[in-house]
């Protein structure tokens, strides 16, 4: 199988890594659709190439993860002994590489604790807190077999509570960043898919402003109650139909189970039965709708908490955001599936209902919120194109659907590192966090 030319590059930093350093544990960060399934698949195959003894453990948090990982890597090593550990797929295998669940393998830990590397697909789940299930299957297989080299991957290294989930602190697992490809990058160089938000009916977007706040989210109940409306859902459905004429594969990000079920029902109402995915949804006809999804013969999903992560859906073309969150790492992922490229596609459209682009930006700017690091007031952080109503950075130059001059060069301050604009006396670059020197003088 042939990488791209990134996919290689991420591959060679980090067998040198794992070579050449002697940090135990590193984070890769690759933006969703990106590949990064292929990358630690490729990994595995060239870092036993050099270590033929080498063990391997993969650990996903789904069923669906713990399949895809194993299957890609047979995809690109198909000489490679890859076992399954999974309850849900009544597969237990213990071989040289082993793709396991989380849930599954935590329960006979203490018995397989002797692996080389450790791969954390999905790694931003990986709960600070050492009681959790990750932290206890790591510190097990530390404390009863060797100390491995600890790889985890993700598109969002940041939690809502804690920020970054790398750095030099003691109670962070991944001390470094190894290796980090960022959104706009590979939609510029034509790998990922531009996805486009426009301006909707102000009538259709939640109201969250009365609704209470916890450290993670909004206060699920008191989120249902502004939500699971059918007046709101409506204007939600009515504006969608205005906007693609039911023309583009849709997938609908609701809520609350509640929300999802008002959703089902107006959509029929307006001549459209679409299928509803729940977590409690059996797992056979979730397969089938997927699949079905994916080969055109159903062009709508309505789901709740479900197609966030360890889905791809390349056929996806507007995505309808009806949840409302405070997690920027959920937001990113979720936006995330629009990502992939298809033939039958040239753009994604994003439909947000919830304000969360006016919360965390567009989505190549989305990261951590960490005011301490970063020049901080509150100026809003998107601007409407008077043309054509795509939403874009504030500080963005020129509108990249209809090149409408937004603002002017002069008004910015432009990062050396990653050539992205930001406020003209910001201290910290926005996007890849380095100091932006001619700005340093203003604060000193």
């Amino acid at each position: 199988m042939e990488l791209r030319p990134y996919q290689q590059e991420t591959v060679s930093e980090l067998i040198n890594f794992w070579l050449l350093n002697n940090l135990n544990a590193g984070l890769c960060v690759l933006p969703t659709a990106s590949g990064k399934t292929v990358v630690f698949a490729e990994f595995i195959r060239e870092a036993l190439l050099i270590k033929p003894e080498t063990k391997v453990l993969i650990l996903g948090h789904t069923q669906e993860i713990v399949e895809q990982n194993a299957e890609k890597l047979i995809t690109v090593w198909p000489e490679a002994n890859v076992g399954i550990y999974c309850a849900g797929l009544k597969r237990k295998e213990i071989k040289q590489v082993t793709s396991a669940s989380r849930d599954s393998i935590i329960k006979e830990i203490g018995e397989f604790a002797d692996w080389d590397i450790v791969i954390v697909d999905e790694a931003h789940l990986i709960s600070p807190e050492l009681t959790t299930r990750y932290q206890f299957i790591i510190s097990t297989i530390q404390l009863h077999g060797k100390k491995p080299f600890l790889l985890g991957f993700t598109a969002t290294p940041f939690r809502t509570k804690s920020g970054n989930i790398y750095g030099d602190d003691d109670n962070q697992l991944f001390k470094k960043l190894i290796y980090q490809k960022r959104i706009d990058e590979l939609q510029s160089t034509g790998y990922l898919c531009p996805l486009r938000a426009v301006v909707t009916d102000f009538k259709a977007v939640v109201d969250t402003s009365k609704v209470r706040r916890t450290e993670q989210d909004f206060v699920q109940t008191e989120l249902q109650a502004v939500t699971a409306i059918e007046s709101v859902v409506t204007g939600i459905v009515q504006d969608w139909l205005n906007k693609t004429n039911a023309s583009l594969p849709t997938v609908f990000y609701a809520s609350s189970v509640q929300q999802a079920e008002i959703f089902a029902d107006v959509l029929k109402i307006f001549g459209f039965d679409f299928p509803l995915i729940t977590a409690k949804t059996e797992k056979t006809l979730r397969k089938q709708w997927l699949n079905d999804f994916e080969v055109g013969e159903q062009n709508g999903l309505i789901n709740v908490a479900t197609l966030t992560t360890g889905w791809d859906a390349p056929r996806l073309s507007c995505i309808v955001m009806a949840r409302p969150t405070l997690s920027p790492g959920l937001f990113l992922q979720i936006l995330g599936r629009g990502l992939r490229l298809h033939k039958s596609k040239s753009e994604t459209l994003l439909l947000d209902y919830g304000e969360n682009i006016q919360r965390f930006g567009v989505i190549e700017r989305i990261g951590p919120i960490m005011e301490s690091r970063f020049y901080h007031d509150e100026k809003s952080l998107i601007i409407v194109c008077p043309t054509c109503e795509t939403i874009a950075s504030v500080y963005q130059l020129e509108c990249d659907a209809c090149t409408e001059t937004l603002r002017h060069e002069d008004d910015v301050s432009v990062c050396y590192e990653c050539n992205s604009p930001n406020d003209r006396y910001a201290k910290y670059c926005e996007v890849c966090g380095v100091a932006l020197e001619e700005n340093m003088g203003f604060y000193q």
